[in-house]
């Protein structure tokens, strides 16, 4: 649930209908592109999570595989990737609330990063129940939105799409691949976690397989209801595409449901974010960093490294804005991702004779796992056409 809480957020409810205006009715193929990527690196991250159950995620293989010096570097790029990307959701979330309430935006910005961060200090339990119960509530959204398109699955051809080609597809997976990144997020948890060598290999891929077919469905749902044109224009696309099947007061709904879904993705993204600042803390070997890797005795968690992502998460609240954060965030994210790959099949290298894990990416060619090769490949790729994106 918490992997599925993680992917499953504010990118599916505010990236959808740009996604559309560049792929037209063949949005499902983009997604499709986008979750292969993303699936074949997650078996990258449960090999890793498999051998080195550690709190620092990415931060920690890339250790693994290059060395401390190379792994500091990136573990910045990551922290300014987790920051932003909560300040500038937050602001998605003041825009969906202030459909229903009137109270200033940075007022409600700076209110949900607060409660998102007291929640992660409470105790890693009860960010997992809130998790939990916000990602019932988002799936139950898209649950509607796909029932009340039923009847106009078939309406729209789905294997083409006038003006739209491989490179359309591409750009559009490109874009759609900031929904799909949640799980690097969850491995952070491992030291959280029971029996993480055997338990998160499996929730990193069960989830992923699942968040797919659940954006398969909603894609197709979504252009069976509204023209790709007409989603690319809407500020919130999911939403319309249930007044136009279900009313006025399905969209009300699914604003609600928004609200959860921007919620618990600040709420991943500082728990994830903080764990890579404390772990980063504890293993950088600098002094300075030490009061960082304090634990609160009775919640278990990272209080100093908690309080210090929510206070910079609130600076940046002020001013990100989520579609050039989204694109930034891919950029960041996607270098990381080939840093994880490359990482894993450097130690594969170097480390020949290494124990196997409970869980071992299949397919070898040579003593390297093909999957990875072609994971490390197809993110090139999307970030030739990420960068595309932000240049067009």
């Amino acid at each position: 649930m918490f992997g599925i809480g993680g992917i499953v957020g504010a990118g599916i409810y505010a990236i959808v209908g740009e996604a559309a205006g560049i792929s037209g009715n063949l949005l499902w193929a983009s997604f499709l592109v986008a979750a292969t990527v993303a699936l074949l690196t997650a078996t990258t991250y449960a090999e890793f999570v498999s051998r080195f159950p550690d709190a620092g995620g990415s931060f920690e293989y890339v250790k693994q595989g290059f060395g401390q010096t190379t792994a500091l570097w990136f573990s910045i790029m990551m922290l300014f990737t987790g920051v932003v990307a909560a300040g500038a959701i937050a602001i998605s979330f003041s825009e969906y609330l202030g459909r229903l309430w009137e109270v200033p935006r940075w007022i409600i910005t700076l209110g949900v990063i607060v409660v998102m961060g007291l929640i992660n200090a409470v105790g890693v339990q009860q960010a997992s129940w809130f998790n939990t119960l916000a990602t019932v509530v988002t799936l139950a959204g898209l649950a509607a939105i796909v029932y009340f398109a039923i009847p106009e699955w078939g309406s729209v051809p789905l294997l083409e799409s006038e003006g739209v080609g491989w490179t359309a597809i591409a750009s559009g997976g490109a874009l759609i691949f900031f929904s799909f990144i949640g799980y690097e997020d969850l491995v952070k948890m491992a030291e959280e976690t029971r029996e993480p060598r055997k338990t998160m290999p499996r929730g990193i891929l069960i989830s992923g397989v699942v968040v797919l077919l659940v954006y398969l469905l909603v894609a197709v749902s979504a252009v069976s209801v509204l023209p790709p044109e007409e989603l690319a224009q809407e500020s919130g696309p999911l939403a319309a595409v249930l007044r136009r099947s279900a009313g006025a007061g399905w969209a009300t709904a699914i604003v609600v449901v928004a609200l959860f879904a921007t919620s618990k993705t600040i709420l991943s993204n500082i728990l994830g974010t903080s764990r890579l600042l404390y772990d980063v803390a504890r293993d950088g070997g600098m002094s300075w960093l030490q009061r960082l890797t304090r634990v609160n005795r009775k919640t278990g968690t990272p209080l100093p490294a908690i309080l210090l992502i929510t206070l910079l998460a609130l600076a940046f609240g002020l001013i990100g804005n989520l579609k050039v954060v989204a694109s930034i965030s891919n950029i960041f994210i996607m270098l990381v991702f080939l840093a994880v790959n490359a990482a894993l099949l450097n130690f594969r290298r170097q480390h020949p004779d290494a124990p196997t894990p409970r869980f071992r990416v299949p397919l070898q060619v040579g003593g390297y796992p093909l999957p990875t090769m072609l994971a490390l490949v197809g993110v090139l790729i999307l970030l030739g056409f990420n960068v595309a994106n932000i240049l067009g």
